[in-house]
Formats: C-alpha cells, structure tokens, sequence
C-alpha cells in the first residue's frame, strides 16, 4: 500500500521574483561601472558613435560590444541557422547567448543578414560620359558650394570626368545592376549576422540599452548622412548652362582636395584591408565599401579624396 502523497507547500518568498532581484547596490555599480568604461576605456567613433538623424543617443559598435563582454567576463555561445534563397542567394541567422562566469545564463540576442540586402546585391554599373563638357562655375562653385555645382552638371548621379583626350566631360553614374555571384558574399554576411547578434545579446544581457541603442544599420545613407557626391541635394536635377569650358581650370584645387595619393596606393591600402572595392576600366574611378564599424578606414578615405554616393551606397574616388 503506497503512503499518500505529501504536499509540500511553497514558501512565497522563495517563489517571487523580488526574491531573486538584484541587490539596488550591486545594479548601480553595474551601470556606474559600464559609464566608467564608456568613458575611461571606449572611444568615441571606434567602440561607439552616432548616426546622424537619429538623435544624439551613443550607438554601441562591436568593438564596444566585446569590451563590455570583457568588462564582465562573459562568455558566449552562437547558433548559426542557415536558408538557401533563390538564385543562390543565402540568408544567415545568428542567436548568441550569453553567459556569467559561473555558467549562469544572462541573455539572448538575435541578428540576421542577407545577399538579398542591398549593398551585397547590388554593384554600380559602368560610369558613362555624355560627351557635354563641364561649365566654367562648376570648378567655381565646387567648395564654396557643391550643392549648387552638382545641379549644374544635372545633379546626382552626374560627376565630371575626363575623356580620352583629357577634357572634362558630364558623365552619368552608371544603373545599379545585380551581383552574378552572390556566393562571394556569403563570408561577410555571416559575420555581419554575427555582429548584430552580438551588440544585441550584450545590451540585453549588461542592460545597457538606456546607454546606448543597437548598432541600428551600417548604412549611414538610410539614417540622414548627407555626403552625397560632394554634397549635392538628392533628386535635384537641371540642365547645364553658361559658358562650356573642355579643360578644367588650372587654378582649380585638386578634385580630391586631400592628400595626394595614388591608384595604386590606394588599391594597395584597400587590399591590405580586405576591404571590397571596384574599378573602372581605366582605373581612374574607384568605389569601395567599407564596414561602417570601421572608422579607421572610413577616415582613411576622407583623408585621401573619397566622397560618400548615397545612390551606389559607396565611397568614391575620382
């Protein structure tokens, strides 16, 4: 004959959650301490930023990720989940979990990157000349004010380059056209997942999220940055006029107005990198595409005469 089952009550202390709630203490010098390293460790523009048209609000950076994850000493563990798309296009989703020193559980996060997103799928098209050749004011305008000499040449999209006997021609940028091997981007989009991933799992887990925000996107064009070939206002369109001018003026600064610098130096910088970039048929045109986590190179760039295109998502080179 078996005994009849023994109920054991259950304390209501033990089972609520103020019983297992962090000491008031302990929460503020989790977040003192994480403004101490924000301060005393990170730097502005390397372990986090911001995003122009998003608010002043500190974007947390992966390298800002993984000094917070050494502040704490916390591990972590990541689950890749892999999907096939059409044409040989391929998504990747990460969850990364982490964890305490002690083996304690602390937090999720989730990121996913795909071939399908634009600046992996597409590439910008050959750059053609309209055989019209640039006027005198735009060299004028150029510094003291780009907006107005991009329109003069027809606004975005249009750029000023030489011909084959050396005179300064309008030329149009070329259409966005498709990827033919999305496979040469499957490595970066699974460690773009990783990085999303990542930031996600560590602001969830320090409870940081009123320090800084998520990595939002990697694109700055989407969030208001305005460095559009040099400046100029985005869907502004207009005719040349004035007096037309074959040869650009020999008083005109350099058009890269920045350290000079070669083709070749720069191709070699980039390679050296492992940053993606492309080259027109003569190599005087340039685009390259650089994580927007590395501000190094982005800097780099600036210093040397590239201009972001917000229509090629690139920087550029002329």
């Amino acid at each position: 004959m078996h005994a009849p089952a023994q109920i054991i009550p259950i304390s209501p202390t033990a089972s609520s959650l103020t019983h297992h709630a962090v000491n008031i203490s302990e929460l503020k010098a989790q977040v003192n301490l994480i403004q101490y390293v924000m301060r005393d460790v990170m730097k502005s523009g390397e372990h986090y930023g911001t995003i122009p048209g998003c608010g002043d609000k500190a974007v947390l950076l992966k390298p800002g990720a993984e000094k917070l994850m050494l502040t704490f000493r916390l591990a972590n563990d990541v689950e890749v989940e892999t999907i096939d798309l059409h044409l040989g296009h391929r998504e990747y989703r990460i969850k990364v979990t982490l964890y305490s020193p002690a083996g304690q559980r602390l937090g999720t996060g989730v990121g996913s990157c795909s071939t399908m997103e634009s600046k992996y799928r597409f590439r910008v098209g050959p750059v053609e000349l309209t055989n019209k050749p640039v006027p005198r004011e735009y060299w004028d305008l150029r510094k003291e004010n780009p907006a107005l000499a991009q329109e003069i040449i027809g606004g975005r999209g249009f750029s000023a380059k030489k011909d084959d006997s050396g005179n300064w021609k309008i030329a149009r940028q070329g259409e966005k056209v498709e990827h033919d091997n999305p496979a040469d981007f499957y490595n970066t989009c699974l460690k773009m997942a990783k990085k999303r991933g990542l930031v996600d799992a560590v602001l969830t887990s320090t409870a940081a999220s009123d320090i800084f925000t998520q990595d939002i996107e990697e694109d700055p064009d989407l969030y208001g940055q305005t460095e559009h070939n040099g400046g100029n206002s985005a869907g502004t369109t207009s005719t040349t006029s004035g007096t037309s001018q074959g040869h650009k003026p020999d008083s005109t600064p350099s058009s890269h107005g920045a350290e000079p610098v070669s083709t070749s130096e720069i191709i070699g910088y980039l390679t050296a990198k492992g940053i993606r970039m492309e080259l027109s048929s003569d190599e005087s045109e340039i685009s390259a595409f650089p994580d927007f986590n590395d501000t190094s190179a982005r800097q780099w760039l600036k210093d040397h005469g590239f201009k972001w295109d917000g229509k090629g998502k690139c920087w550029q080179y002329r």
